[in-house]
């Protein structure tokens, strides 16, 4: 993997790791670091496992055989003698991962004290070197030089202040933006989006902060074709105490998601006075009104418009990764291009490493250091590909701590 790259990507203990975001990829990943002799630093924008306790009494869709790991396991019996690891086949709800896994595991002695929460992380640049390569001479840039120095980070703490902290490395495991696309077409914003934004309902049903005040006997838009607007609309039907319920979507394709054509057909035969479908290609305008509600204006295909009052919106389109250091090459398209011109080399010379390089390939930024860490609904992915950045940092594709501790624990009863 190292002929791969332009730079010497492995790091030796006790180098210092930061890691964006203390959700079930921050807490794993910080473990996985810690165990490996490094020193980390977890950077927060709100609380541990916030997203977990979001999801509150949803169940994961995962046993917990699937959504523990042997690392995690035995930190906890490590810190507590007496704790007993959860069944297997048992099906956590978010409340539950949370409280019973994630929050002990970040108060255990290998991470507390490097947790900083409330802590965004406003800005990563690099500490001396500020050079970008030029376009077409990439082979020429000191990409070594650039791999050696610090990143320097800028956090924007509630209780701190403004501080500055330093790494050699970086882990971004943030998970989904707080941000979304727009409402308008093709994911644009609407007219006057950015002004209603600020009243747009947030929690609904089945959410931890929800409250039904803001929702009961009220007439609810919901805006988006993702999985979680199609998982909200399930709820909010269970749920059933909104006077009118009607959910914007664009036009059905030929190609769209299986997710999405199976929600469109279930929901399309539960229509009625309080629940409506509406085809549009977004939204175009948002208007308040002088009763508190909004009027709102869809586009239809043919250029013509469709418009209703509403008394709340709630936006539900992709989510939009903040994007973290403009001098960072990590989100340079130029630059992707280069990193993924030398694995392609690798992989047609080492066609054995044809999994490891997969795994790889998405973490690697062709910023040198920072590695994107994202789960994408499955777990045992994400798990792999965590594998996969410390496999590179330590110069072993070999490297797999989960296989290590099983063996241990499997070993362990006989041992005593």
């Amino acid at each position: 993997m190292i002929d791969a790259l332009a730079w010497d990507p492995e790091m030796e203990s006790p180098a210092t790791i930061a890691i964006l975001g203390a959700g079930p990829l921050g807490i794993e990943t910080a473990l996985y670091a810690r165990f490996l002799g490094y020193h980390v630093s977890i950077f927060e924008t709100r609380r541990v496992a916030h997203r977990m306790l979001d999801w509150n009494l949803r169940p994961l869709e995962e046993p917990a055989s699937n959504v523990t790991t042997s690392l995690g396991l035995a930190a906890l019996q490590a810190q507590d003698p007496t704790y007993r690891p959860p069944d297997p086949s048992r099906v956590f709800n978010g409340k539950q991962y949370a409280e019973e896994y994630l929050l002990p595991l970040a108060k255990t002695d290998l991470l507390f004290d490097d947790i900083h929460f409330l802590s965004p992380v406003i800005d990563i640049s690099r500490f001396r070197v500020g050079t970008q390569p030029l376009a077409g001479r990439f082979d020429e840039y000191p990409w070594q030089e650039r791999c050696n120095d610090e990143f320097r980070i800028l956090v924007d703490g509630r209780h701190r202040g403004t501080w500055v902290s330093r790494a050699d490395c970086i882990i971004d495991c943030r998970g989904d933006g707080t941000h979304r696309l727009g409402l308008g077409p093709a994911g644009g914003l609407a007219i006057g989006e950015l002004d209603a934004c600020k009243a747009f309902l947030e929690h609904l049903p089945d959410d931890r902060k929800f409250d039904p005040k803001t929702y009961d006997a009220q007439a609810i838009l919901i805006v988006g074709a993702t999985q979680d607007a199609c998982r909200t609309l399930r709820e909010c039907l269970a749920y059933a105490r909104h006077e009118r319920l009607v959910w914007v979507l664009p036009p059905a394709q030929s190609d769209e998601a299986e997710f999405l054509a199976d929600a469109r057909l279930e929901l399309s035969q539960q229509t009625s006075p309080s629940f409506v479908m509406i085809e549009s290609l977004g939204v175009e305008s948002i208007s308040p009104q002088e009763n508190g509600g909004w009027q709102v204006r869809l586009l239809k295909e043919d250029d013509s418009s469709v418009e209703l009052q509403v008394d709340r919106i709630a936006s539900r389109t992709d989510p939009l990764e903040t994007l973290l250091g403009p001098t960072l090459l990590a989100y340079n398209p130029q630059a992707s291009s280069f990193l993924e011109s030398g694995l392609q080399q690798y992989a047609r010379a080492n066609p054995s490493q044809e999994k490891y390089l997969r795994s790889a390939r998405e973490v690697l930024t062709p910023e040198p250091g920072y590695f994107r860490l994202r789960a994408e609904r499955r777990w045992d992915v994400a798990f792999e590909r965590l594998r996969s950045i410390f496999a590179i940092l330590g110069g072993r594709s070999d490297l797999d701590l989960y296989e290590i501790m099983r063996k241990q624990q499997s070993t362990a009863p006989d041992e005593a």
